[in-house]
């Protein structure tokens, strides 16, 4: 156990915080793909295989607006959010046939199909702007907001504002599912479908208010993502695979729970980095194995989830 825990000393409270920030900053990025993901399989039962990609093109559309134009990452999302709501749109509207499906199972075995092969397309394009633009991947790291000192540690703003608007996201949505007229419209289409077309609820009214939310907060996700690391084609497939194990993990409605889920990821990704790097491992091969283990885990003590009502 020495040899573990005195390389993590030696690192220093600082850098300890730091990767402790970065793992719950890697969580709340899972949960807003998470939330996203889920509302929108809960909504019109479509399992959207590509929602991971939608973070790597709202991560691309923030490093080529910042690295063209200069403009701020956290400003950007004025553009990002409405672009990607309108791209949510537009989905629904190729999902639509699909959707129409009597059959829940049906529907979403058609949407599993559909949306891999949407994966595939979008990492493929991906690759054609990668080399459009010279880029081996995306990223703002040249965007420096300055260091924090808080009880002497030294923590990086950008890490502590994007952390924070994480969390500000998540209460927003919170209450924009509880304190406004579309919220319980949804949440009673996620409850039971057939009761909500009964009570005059309009089915695609609804899937495409869902389709433009869960998208753009995939897109969000990407902003936040390229802020404080970088991204590539290929992140798209193993995030959403993360993403349903946060939602596997879950088992509630509420964003407080995918956000609780994905910081208990995100921090044992990170922890797993410092043990597995101080024992002289690549951590970068296992990161996403951890997310798995877990959900293997929880499911053998506690096949419920984590977080349930």
């Amino acid at each position: 156990m020495l040899p573990v825990v005195l390389p993590m000393v030696l690192l220093g409270v600082s850098s300890i915080v730091t990767v402790l920030i970065q793992g719950l900053l890697f969580g709340g990025i899972l949960a807003l793909i998470a939330v996203g993901l889920s509302l929108i399989f809960g909504v019109t039962r479509v399992l959207n295989i590509a929602h991971g990609d939608f973070l790597f093109l709202g991560g691309v559309v923030t490093s080529v607006l910042f690295t063209r134009y200069s403009l701020n990452p956290f400003l950007s999302i004025i553009l990002v959010m409405p672009i990607f709501a309108g791209v949510g749109i537009l989905f629904s509207l190729l999902m639509k046939k699909p959707m129409s499906a009597r059959s829940p199972e049906i529907v979403t075995a058609a949407s599993v199909l559909v949306t891999l092969g949407l994966s595939n397309v979008i990492e493929g394009l991906g690759g054609t702007i990668t080399s459009i633009y010279g880029y081996p991947y995306f990223t703002v790291s040249r965007f420096d907001t300055g260091t924090l000192y808080v009880g002497g540690i030294a923590l990086s703003n950008l890490l502590v504002l994007a952390l924070a608007l994480i969390v500000g996201i998540s209460i927003g949505m919170t209450l924009f599912g509880y304190r406004t007229n579309l919220g319980p419209v949804m949440r009673a289409a996620m409850t039971d479908r057939e009761v909500a077309v009964m009570l005059g609820i309009s089915p695609f009214r609804v899937s495409m208010m869902t389709f433009a939310i869960g998208i753009s907060l995939a897109a969000l996700a990407g902003t936040v993502e390229v802020m404080v690391t970088n991204i590539d084609a290929s992140v798209g497939l193993v995030l959403t695979i993360q993403a349903l194990t946060v939602i596997v993990l879950r088992r509630v409605g509420s964003f407080y729970g995918a956000l609780l889920a994905g910081f208990l990821i995100g921090t044992s990704v990170s922890v797993t980095e410092i043990i597995l790097e101080a024992v002289g491992q690549q951590a970068g091969i296992w990161n996403a194995a951890v997310p798995l283990v877990i959900l293997i885990i929880v499911l053998i003590v506690k096949p419920g989830g984590l977080f349930r009502r």
